[in-house]
C-alpha cells in the first residue's frame, strides 16, 4: 500500500505542476492554472513526444524536464507579447470584477474537496488488489485492453518512443506497420517509473487509480465551480466545488467501473474535458487565455478524442443557451474569440488529425453495438441519468445519489443555468440511446455516441461527472443555508457579535460535510472496491502464467530471442512482466506479415514442414509458450473457417505434439515449448 499512496503522490505532481507553471506563465490566476494544470501537461507531453520522436530524442525524464522548460519559455514569450501596447486591447479592464480571487476561506474548503475525493478513489481501487488480489500489485487484469496499456508503459520506457505516430512498432514486432494510438497518458506514466521504482505491472496498477484521483475531483470542481457562478459568488461556488469533487468519489461510475473494464485514456481524457471547456468560455471574456485554453484542450484530445467531444458540446451548448444572449464583447467578436481557439488547438492536436486519417479505413467505432432491445425506454432513460447501465445494473439504484442530482439539478433550474442543464439532459439522451434505439434521435445520438463505441459505461460516466457536480452543490447549498440558519439562531441580531459567529459557523458546518462525505466513502467501500477490482481473478493469466514468464525470464539467452505465443490467449503478458519479447504482444495486431501467418497457424508443423522451419530460423524463435482458453469463444476449439469458427491454432500442437519442439515447462494450463537444435542444424544442412 505504501507504493500505491508513493505512486499517488509523485503522479499528482507530475500531473498538475508541469501544467500549473505553464498555465501560470501564461497569465492564468493560480486557482485556474491549478486546475488546468492536467491538461496542459498532457498537451506538452502530446507535443514533444511527436517532436523527439522525429528528430530522434528519446523521451524519458530528462527530456521531459527540458519540453517544460521550453514550454515556460514560450509562455514567457506570450506574456510578454499580451504586454505589448498593440495587444493591452484583449485583456478586460478590470479582469478581478469578472471573477475576484478566492479567499483562504474558500480555497481551503476547494483543496480539502478534492483531497478526500482523490483519497477515496485511490484507496478504493488500489487497496483491493493489495489485500486480495493474486501477486498484489503485481496482479494481471484480465481485461482486453489492459495488456496494451501495461505493454505501453514498459515499451516507452524501455525505447524512449513515446510518439503516438508510432505504436505500430510495439503492436506488430515482425511489421512495425503503421498504428495510431493517443499515447499520452502512457508517455507520461513511462516518465514515472525511475521515479517511483515501480515495475510495469505494479505502476499500471497504482498509476491508473492514481491520474483518475486527481482528474476526476478536478473535472468535477471546475465543473461545479462554473454552474455555481450563475448564481453564486466566487467564494460561495469554491466550496461547492470542494463539495462536488469529494462527492465524486462516492459515484460508481467515477471512476470504478473505467478501472474495472481498464478504459483508463479515455476516462482520463473525458475527465479533463470540462476544465478545457471551461477554460474555452472563459476566454470569450479574457481573451489572454485563448493560447492556455486551445493548449489545454489538445492536451484533452491527445489523451482521448472523446474528450474533445464532451468540450465541443458544453462549449456549443453554452453558445446557444447562453453567449447569444449575454455576449461579452458583441456575438461575432466573442465567435471570433472562439473560432480563433479552435484554430489554434487545431495547429497543436495536428498529430491526431494525422494519425486518425490514417487509420480511418480500420476505425471499429461505427460497429460497436451494446444495445439491449428487451429494456424500455423508460428503464433506458432512468439507467442512463442514474449509473444504472451495464455493468452497474447489481448496484442500481443508489437513492441517495439520485436524490441529490435531483435536488442539485432543481437547484440548476433556481440559477438559470440552461447549459448545465442541456449538457446532462444531452448525455443522459446519448447514454440511453446506447442502451435502445430511441427512434428518430437514434443517428444523431449514435453520432456523438460513436466517439465513445457508443458504450453505456462509457457514456454513464460522462452523465455521472454532470451528475456529481450538481449533486455537490445541492450538498454545499445546503451546508451552507444550514450554517447561515444556525449563525441567525446563534445571534438575531445583525451585530458585530453576529459576524464574528459567522466566522466560524460556515467553516464548521463546510467541514462538518466533508467529514460525512469521507465516511460515505468508507460506507460505499466494500461495494466500490468490488467493482474497480472485478476481473482480477486469474481466468486467462493467472498466477501459473507468472511463475511461467519467471521460468522462461531466467534462461540463458532467452531476451535475444523471440518466444512464440498465441495473441489470442494474453499470452503477451510476458513482454510487462518480465521484459521478454513475444511474437504478439497484444491481442491483436496491425499489418500481419505472411510469415508471421504461416507460423502461427503452423506451429505443429515446427521440424515437419522445411517452410515453416526457415521462419523459425529467420526469426529466431527458440521458445513457444501455450496457456489456453483464448480471449473469445470462437478462438477456442477446433477452426472451422467455413462456419465462422476461427478456432485455436495451437489446439494440434496441444494435442499431438509437434516434431520440432519439445515441452520444457507445464504447470497448470501453461506450457512452454523449446524450439529442438534440429531446427536450427537444418539450416547447415540445407547450405552444405
Amino acid at each position: 500500500m505504501l507504493l500505491g499512496a508513493w505512486v499517488t503522490v509523485v503522479t499528482a505532481l507530475v500531473l498538475v505542476v508541469p501544467g500549473a507553471l505553464v498555465g501560470r506563465r501564461m497569465t492564468l490566476p493560480w486557482p485556474v492554472a491549478i486546475a488546468a494544470g492536467p491538461p496542459i501537461t498532457f498537451a506538452i507531453v502530446s507535443l514533444f513526444t511527436v517532436l523527439y520522436s522525429a528528430i530522434g530524442f528519446e523521451w524519458n525524464a530528462v527530456t521531459a524536464l527540458v519540453a517544460l522548460v521550453v514550454t515556460l519559455l514560450v509562455g514567457w514569450a506570450y506574456a510578454a507579447l499580451l504586454g505589448t501596447r498593440r495587444l493591452r486591447g484583449l485583456v478586460p479592464d478590470d479582469p478581478s470584477d469578472d471573477d475576484p480571487p478566492l479567499t483562504r476561506r474558500a480555497t481551503l474548503p476547494l483543496v480539502g474537496g478534492a483531497v478526500i475525493g482523490g483519497a477515496i478513489i485511490a484507496i478504493t481501487c488500489i487497496r483491493p488488489l493489495v489485500k486480495t488480489a493474486f501477486a498484489g500489485l503485481g496482479n494481471v487484469s484480465q481485461v482486453w485492453d489492459s495488456l496494451w496499456h501495461a505493454s505501453s508503459l514498459r515499451w516507452i520506457h524501455e525505447t524512449g518512443v513515446g510518439s503516438a505516430l508510432r505504436m505500430g512498432e510495439l503492436m506488430n514486432y515482425d511489421t512495425h506497420g503503421f498504428n495510431y494510438y493517443p499515447n499520452t497518458w502512457h508517455a507520461l506514466g513511462a516518465v514515472l517509473f525511475p521515479l517511483t521504482g515501480a515495475d510495469p505491472v505494479e505502476l499500471y496498477n497504482t498509476y491508473s487509480p492514481a491520474v483518475l484521483a486527481i482528474t476526476v475531483p478536478f473535472g468535477v470542481a471546475s465543473l461545479a465551480y462554473w454552474l455555481a457562478r450563475h448564481r453564486f459568488d466566487t467564494n460561495r461556488s469554491a466550496v461547492l466545488a470542494g463539495t462536488a469533487a469529494a462527492v465524486s468519489a462516492l459515484f460508481p461510475s467515477l471512476p470504478y467501473v473505467e478501472i474495472q473494464l481498464t478504459s483508463v485514456p479515455n476516462a482520463v481524457g473525458v475527465s479533463i474535458a470540462p476544465i478545457a471547456a471551461i477554460l474555452i468560455i472563459s476566454a470569450v471574456r479574457d481573451r489572454r487565455r485563448v493560447l492556455p485554453a486551445a493548449l489545454a484542450l489538445a492536451g484533452v484530445t491527445a489523451t482521448h478524442p472523446s474528450g474533445l467531444i464532451l468540450a465541443v458540446v458544453i462549449v456549443a451548448l453554452w453558445w446557444l443557451c447562453e453567449g447569444l444572449w449575454r455576449p461579452a464583447y458583441g456575438r461575432l467578436a466573442d465567435l471570433t474569440t472562439l473560432v480563433l481557439t479552435a484554430l489554434v488547438t487545431l495547429v497543436g492536436i495536428a498529430p491526431v488529425v494525422a494519425g486518425t486519417i490514417k487509420v480511418s479505413d480500420t476505425n471499429e467505432l461505427p460497429f460497436f453495438d451494446f444495445r439491449e432491445e428487451s429494456v424500455s425506454v423508460f428503464n433506458a432513460l432512468g439507467q442512463a441519468a442514474f449509473n444504472g447501465t451495464i455493468p452497474l445494473q447489481d448496484h442500481y439504484p443508489i437513492w441517495g445519489l439520485i436524490v441529490l442530482t435531483l435536488i442539485g439539478l432543481g437547484v440548476l433550474v433556481w440559477m438559470r443555468c440552461w447549459a448545465g442543464l442541456a449538457a446532462w439532459l444531452v448525455f443522459v439522451l446519448v447514454t440511453a440511446n446506447s442502451v435502445v434505439a430511441l427512434g428518430p434521435l437514434t443517428y444523431p445520438l449514435g453520432a456523438i455516441g460513436g466517439y465513445f463505441y457508443n458504450s453505456p459505461h462509457r457514456l454513464t460516466f460522462v452523465v455521472a461527472m454532470l451528475s456529481a457536480a450538481v449533486a455537490g452543490i445541492a450538498l454545499g447549498a445546503m451546508a451552507l443555508g444550514a450554517a447561515q440558519l444556525v449563525s441567525r439562531l446563534v445571534s438575531p441580531e445583525p451585530t458585530q457579535a453576529r459576524s464574528r459567529s459567522a466566522r466560524w459557523v460556515a467553516p464548521t458546518a463546510v467541514a462538518v460535510l466533508l467529514l460525512v462525505i469521507a465516511g460515505a466513502g468508507v460506507w460505499r467501500y466494500p461495494s466500490d472496491a468490488q467493482i474497480a477490482s472485478k476481473q482480477r481473478d486469474g481466468k486467462f493469466v493467472g498466477p501459473d502464467d507468472l511463475v511461467a514468464y519467471h521460468w522462461l525470464e531466467r534462461q540463458p539467452g532467452v531476451r535475444d530471442t523471440l518466444v512464440m505465443n498465441n495473441l489470442d490467449q494474453g499470452t503477451g503478458w510476458i513482454y510487462p512482466v518480465t521484459g521478454v519479447t513475444p511474437m504478439f504482444p497484444f491481442y491483436r495486431a496491425n499489418d500481419f506479415s505472411q510469415r508471421q501467418r504461416d507460423l502461427y497457424w503452423g506451429v505443429s508443423q515446427i521440424g515437419a514442414d522445411p517452410h515453416v522451419d526457415q521462419i523459425v530460423r529467420d526469426m529466431n524463435v527458440h521458445y513457444l509458450i501455450d496457456s489456453p482458453p483464448s480471449y473469445w469463444p470462437f478462438q477456442n476449439g477446433v477452426p472451422d473457417p467455413e462456419h465462422g469458427v476461427q478456432g485455436d491454432p495451437f489446439l494440434s500442437l496441444r494435442e499431438h505434439g509437434a516434431p520440432g519442439l519439445t515441452p520444457v515447462f507445464r504447470r497448470g494450463n501453461v506450457t512452454i515449448y523449446r524450439v529442438n537444435d534440429s531446427v536450427f542444424a537444418g539450416a547447415d544442412q540445407a547450405s552444405g
